[in-house]
């Protein structure tokens, strides 16, 4: 019978796999950039009825934007990319991690049904509502987000399925 004595290249992966999982900790300003991204996104329906002409576009660019900067800084400070893609290496060394797919499905289902529950509210004159809404569902983003990115720290930690 073989001993149980733990085998160091194991060790010494598992050692690796928790210390990337670490790295991938977001950095005091990328909650409330998301929040902002996210506030930007569900205030896009007021633009009809209260903003200039023009309004709904310039909340849409400005939302895009902040979006691209907030997950290159990201990328750049964990050194990861954690898009939709599957697991790969990229010629800079960064990963891109499939795991939190389903957190993403369900922030999209979120996003269409707040912004189309938002819309028929204003619609409707019922302003105090649909703010409501928007704000429930910046907060619900908020709390998705973080939740991604922990099944991406556990997928790492865990050596579970990546690809």
């Amino acid at each position: 019978m073989r001993d149980l004595v733990p085998d160091p290249a194991l060790e010494l992966l598992r050692i690796q796999r928790s210390r990337l999982a670490d790295r991938l900790r977001p950095p005091w300003w990328y909650l409330p950039g998301a929040v902002t991204v996210w506030g930007l996104i569900f205030a896009s329906p007021f633009s009809s009825g209260y903003l200039p002409r023009g309004g709904y576009w310039a909340i849409t660019v400005a939302a895009v934007a902040a979006a691209f900067l907030l997950q290159w800084g990201l990328d750049r400070v964990t050194g990861m990319k954690v898009g939709s893609r599957p697991l790969r290496v990229l010629r800079d060394g960064l990963f891109y991690y499939r795991p939190g797919r389903s957190v993403l499905t369900v922030m999209l289902v979120l996003s269409l049904a707040a912004l189309a529950a938002e819309s028929s509210l204003i619609h409707g004159h019922q302003l105090a509502s649909a703010i409501a809404v928007a704000v429930l569902a910046v907060a619900a983003q908020a709390a998705l987000q973080l939740a991604r990115l922990r099944a991406i720290r556990a997928a790492l930690r865990d050596g579970g399925e990546l690809a």
